[in-house]
């Protein structure tokens, strides 16, 4: 059993036998390109999304801060982020 447990680690970590990472990501990144000439569409009600709506909860500087964000036209959580000043 000990002699399985290093071999399954490497998998789940995505490494060789050698150590060597085995992901395809890790040898060609992909660009993060910039596009302000699309329009957004809300994923729950198809509207144009110009500004999205956010909500704050907490303090950022003791237990963190949370935001959800909306759609300003359905209401509908669009997502959500968590943060902390330290």
């Amino acid at each position: 059993m000990a002699s399985v447990a290093p071999v399954v680690l490497r998998e789940i970590l995505g490494m060789s036998s050698k150590g060597k990472d085995m992901t395809k990501t890790a040898q060609k990144p992909f660009a993060l390109v910039d596009r302000m000439d699309l329009s957004l569409l809300c994923p729950h009600c198809d509207e144009e999304i110009a500004e999205v709506y956010r909500k704050g909860t907490g303090f950022p500087l003791a237990q963190g801060r949370t935001l959800v964000y909306f759609c300003p036209h359905c209401l509908k959580v669009l997502g959500f982020a968590q943060g902390r000043v330290f």
